[in-house]
């Protein structure tokens, strides 16, 4: 990207909460954490951020439920020093046991601000149910019992079975040559030794009745999402459900947005989402509402699940949802961060390069008839997993459950 200002560097492993079993349940993110605490040049967070943030740049670290991502954007001219800094972290940071007993005390206390939020515990509730006793069904985060007991052993060990480069992608964006590129990685990553890398457990959805969790907690506001079984990302009807997300519940244009918050005024916050996972993915839907109005939310939802089931979608609204699906893309691809996140997990996700101007022909190749069949596979009243968060109990759902069989 020759007109940028910027190089963005992301370092992605495939290794996330899924790939660990539950008596090391949120190992993952405690790495990605502690790969900050300090390496032998530089002994402290504090060496560690000045370095980037000291010449204008930003890095950070995401873990998610199949990779960890490591990311830094700098100033062009100061490429070398961020690659360096990245490498160190990877290959020379110290786990010091001092520095693991105070970062497990921290995400504990993450782990207890996202229990205190009803908006992300519906959602965590919401996997739960939808992938049971699999490690997609867990926290990133982990659990704070399990958490506790995790040793630095543990932790050397898992990195030594993920963090190798066979399982490590590097992806640059920005106004640097690639053979620059090319010379500084191979000074740092020429000699670590790849290795055979352990997968995650795969998980299978046949789903045959309405599955309900209620978490009962006192709040003024309640909390509910529907999760159905998807499709997995290497689904060639992915675009059709992405497109589908958009006209459904993406954005303020949206059907659900414009008939539940704008016409009825039910929900101040109403959208739908998707997760997509290697062999599987689900479709769902999230609102926060007044409590006494449950059931008639639930009511409007559910019409307009049947509506976009039986319905033919106008030739218009597939259209507009085509280019906002496409515009959205393009503005995305803006930044070199942005573009070194897409081309990266292009390759850890798909083992290959995938060009926007191939995505963009996906998308105008699907048909109405697409969503539709998608819709009418995906949402039916068997398949219906709800996680309600409020001052709820489950006896007092007899009448929702009538509302929620009538998707057919």
């Amino acid at each position: 990207m020759p007109y940028m200002k910027s190089v963005a560097i992301v370092f992605g492993i495939k290794v996330g909460s899924r790939y660990e079993k539950r008596e090391n349940s949120g190992i993952s993110h405690l790495i990605e954490h502690m790969l900050f605490k300090g390496t032998r040049k530089r002994p402290n967070t504090l060496e560690i951020s000045q370095a980037i943030e000291g010449v204008g740049g930003e890095i950070n670290a995401a873990t998610s439920k199949e990779i960890t991502q490591i990311y830094t954007r700098i100033p062009m001219e100061k490429f070398k020093i961020a690659l360096e800094v990245m490498a160190d972290l990877l290959a020379n940071s110290l786990f010091r046991e001092e520095d693991l007993e105070k970062e497990k005390l921290i995400i504990v206390e993450e782990i207890k601000k996202y229990e205190d939020l009803p908006e992300e515990l519906v959602e965590l509730f919401l996997d739960q149910i939808l992938w049971g006793n699999h490690p997609l069904g867990r926290t990133i985060l982990g659990k704070e019992r399990v958490i506790k007991k995790l040793q630095r052993e543990d932790l050397l060990t898992f990195l030594k079975q993920f963090y190798r480069p066979n399982n490590i992608v590097i992806s640059i964006a920005g106004n640097i040559k690639i053979y620059e590129v090319i010379a500084q990685i191979k000074k740092y990553f020429l000699e670590i030794e790849g290795g055979r890398i352990k997968d995650y457990l795969p998980v299978q959805i046949n789903q045959q009745n309405m599955r309900i969790k209620v978490k009962t907690k006192k709040s003024k506001q309640a909390h509910l999402a529907f999760g159905f079984p998807g499709i997995s990302r290497l689904d060639p009807r992915r675009y059709a459900l992405d497109l589908l997300d958009i006209i459904l519940g993406s954005g303020l244009s949206s059907r659900l947005f414009q008939e539940i918050r704008v016409k009825k005024g039910l929900a101040y916050d109403i959208h739908s989402y998707i997760q997509y996972f290697n062999d599987a993915g689900s479709f769902s839907i999230y609102a926060g509402i007044e409590t006494s109005r449950l059931n008639e939310t639930l009511q409007a939802v559910i019409e307009e699940l049947i509506k976009i089931k039986e319905n033919r979608i106008p030739e218009e609204e597939l259209n507009k949802a085509k280019e906002m699906y496409k515009g959205a893309l393009s503005l995305s691809l803006e930044s070199t961060l942005s573009r070194a996140f897409w081309w990266g997990n292009r390759i850890l996700f798909y083992n290959k390069p995938i060009s926007f101007q191939e995505v963009k022909k996906r998308i105008d190749e699907v048909a109405i008839e697409d969503i539709q069949n998608l819709a009418q596979d995906i949402f039916s009243s068997q398949k219906i997993n709800l996680s309600l968060v409020g001052p709820f109990r489950d006896r007092n759902l007899e009448e929702g459950r009538i509302i929620l069989e009538q998707l057919h």
